[in-house]
């Protein structure tokens, strides 16, 4: 997975690509702050690591020594031998930069930053972020952070972080970038329990050296990822990201962007989160949809956003047909789609004579297409209609709208429907919490499935961005 080597020829660090390899794949990991105590931040990500499956070597670092979490620690990093692919530091601020400058004189490819204290503490910080710089003169390392949540990667079973809430996510084509680490454990989670697959998660945290540029550039040339998203509060290297953005985008990838401090008070907030500075938003706005940018106001429209592009299933045109198994939900859909810029067109008469087939007279079969409640006795009949909309060949992208299902077969129904068609589908289940069903079934095939109107309207939208931005 290479990517263009951005490292100035005088720099003793190794290239942005090699360290990266290092970092997603390390055989060897040393955890300063490593502890015994249940609650530390060290604490976390040593169990964490070791509860996830990771199969390299793990060294705790401890003054104690000894043995933390049934491995046996090293009292110093000098005490380790041979290199070491990657340092966490999860440890008071001052320690951490002790730590750090340990490292500028040993065989360290890249060191992930937990700790906090830096830029982002204003004032107090000052002194802090001034001697970070000063390390960094002298590295022969890259640095993710500091002030950092740390890496994620499950298909290598790379749990280098101390939240658990990346925990049981299944491998899969979508990138993820965060500043904020809280932001990338919601929007992971949610992507988790819809079934969408993550390749990697970087909270990438103050910036300090790699950027949310360098890793775009680098999780975005993975043939494997099909979309980056990235939670930013500030471009630190704008101008490149713009242009890694228009390259993935140009090859057919996905780069969707939330972005902090739109507001005038969230710029003052981002400032105290990760010290940052906002930028002008209307540029920033212009910038994304020159590139292809897909913006999303917030975390869950950019999940919602994911959950659709992540399917891998591009629409032809943006005429779309909708099935409902009530009314009134079907309308609201109907708004939605054709306030996006969609058009829901009246259904090929071939199609509704073959919806008629399962829908009552007091029904509709024309755009959207009513089901009434007759279907709850007949579980097929939605899959059947389903993909007789999806069929018709005046639509380019399928929504079907479930409530409560009190039968599994309704939701075998709709996965064989979306299996029988190449065209996007987008499913509305909004009483899953009170149905007699599982939805394993379309998550298995990472379906795109919402729980209301709403938030299907946003996923509709980044199938075709036609102003830029998912609400």
């Amino acid at each position: 997975m290479a990517a263009p080597n951005t490292t100035r020829l005088s720099d003793p660090r190794p290239s942005i690509a090699d360290a990266l390899d290092g970092l997603f794949d390390p055989r060897t990991i040393a955890v300063v702050g490593a502890s015994r105590t249940r609650g530390k931040l060290g604490q976390a990500v040593l169990a964490l690591l070791k509860s996830n499956g990771y199969g390299g070597r793990i060294i705790p670092v401890n003054p104690s020594g000894g043995e933390i979490e049934g491995l046996p620690a090293v009292r110093s990093l000098q005490d380790i031998d041979g290199p070491i692919d990657v340092v966490v530091l999860a440890t008071p601020v001052d320690v951490a930069l002790d730590a750090l400058e340990t490292c500028t004189q040993l065989d360290v490819k890249m060191v992930v930053g937990v700790t906090s204290g830096f830029s982002e503490a204003g004032a107090d910080g000052h002194d802090n972020e001034t001697r970070l710089r000063q390390i960094m003169q002298n590295a022969r390392f890259r640095l993710v952070g500091p002030n950092c949540e740390g890496v994620v990667r499950p298909a290598t079973n790379l749990h280098l972080t101390f939240s658990p809430m990346f925990n049981g996510l299944r491998p899969g084509p979508v990138a993820m970038i965060s500043q904020s680490g809280a932001l990338a454990g919601l929007m992971a989670l949610r992507l988790g329990e819809r079934g969408v697959g993550i390749n990697t998660i970087v909270s990438s945290g103050n910036e300090t050296d790699l950027t949310a540029a360098d890793l775009l550039d680098y999780l975005g040339s993975d043939p494997q990822t099909r979309v980056v998203l990235c939670y930013v509060e500030e471009l630190r290297a704008g101008r490149r990201f713009a242009e890694v953005a228009l390259r993935l985008t140009e090859a057919g990838k996905h780069v969707v962007v939330v972005k902090g401090g739109r507001s005038r008070a969230g710029s003052r907030a981002v400032q105290s989160h990760t010290g940052a500075m906002a930028g002008d938003d209307r540029v920033i706005s212009a910038v994304f949809r020159e590139t292809g940018i897909i913006r999303a106001r917030e975390s869950v429209a950019a999940v919602d956003a994911v959950t659709a592009l992540a399917a891998g299933r591009r629409p032809a045109g943006n005429r779309v047909g909708i099935i409902s198994v009530t009314g009134g939900l079907g309308v609201e859909m109907t708004d939605l789609a054709e306030g996006a810029g969609f058009e829901v067109p009246v259904l090929d008469e071939a199609t509704q004579t073959a919806l008629s087939r399962y829908v009552p007279f007091y029904g509709s079969v024309k755009n959207p297409v009513d089901l009434t409640g007759v279907v709850l006795a007949n579980p097929t009949y939605v899959g059947r209609c389903l993909a007789a909309v999806a069929a018709d060949p005046g639509v380019d992208i399928a929504v079907a709208i479930i409530t409560f299902v009190p039968d599994q077969q309704f939701i075998e129904a709709l996965a064989e429907a979306y299996d029988g068609t190449d065209k996007p589908v987008l499913i509305v289940w909004t009483g899953a919490l009170r149905s007699n069903a599982s939805g394993e079934a379309l998550r298995d095939r990472a379906v795109p499935v919402y729980d209301s109107p709403a938030r299907a309207a946003s996923g509709l939208a980044a199938l075709m961005p036609m102003q830029g931005e998912v609400a």
